[in-house]
């Protein structure tokens, strides 16, 4: 389904959820709740700003601690090593890092 929003915008809707907001004069704007419960982003969650052409897009950033297990059945019965586990400490640091530092 194709919509005209303006004259010279026209957006692509998936059966999604379109919703009107505001930008602040500290340029914020405020995700619908409805949207950030689907989505299941909370307070404090890093999201990543993506520009393309025109059009601004917002993705949330995955933490490294909620990919852990990922692979569990691959590896069913077998414990993570304490180095394992240190590296996946030190990659989620450096990860946040970076974000807060791009």
């Amino acid at each position: 389904m194709l919509i005209n929003v303006r004259q010279s915008i026209l957006c692509w809707v998936k059966s999604i959820l379109v919703e009107t907001v505001t930008v602040t004069s500290k340029g914020q704007v405020t995700i619908p709740s409805k949207l950030r419960k689907e989505l299941k982003i909370a307070e404090g969650e890093k999201l990543l700003i993506v520009r393309d052409a025109d059009t601004i897009r917002i993705i949330p950033l995955p933490k490294l601690s909620k990919l852990a297990g990922v692979d569990q059945d691959l590896f069913k019965g077998r414990k993570t090593s304490k180095e394992i586990e240190a590296n996946r400490n030190e990659w989620t640091k450096e990860f946040e890092k970076r974000i807060q530092q791009a």
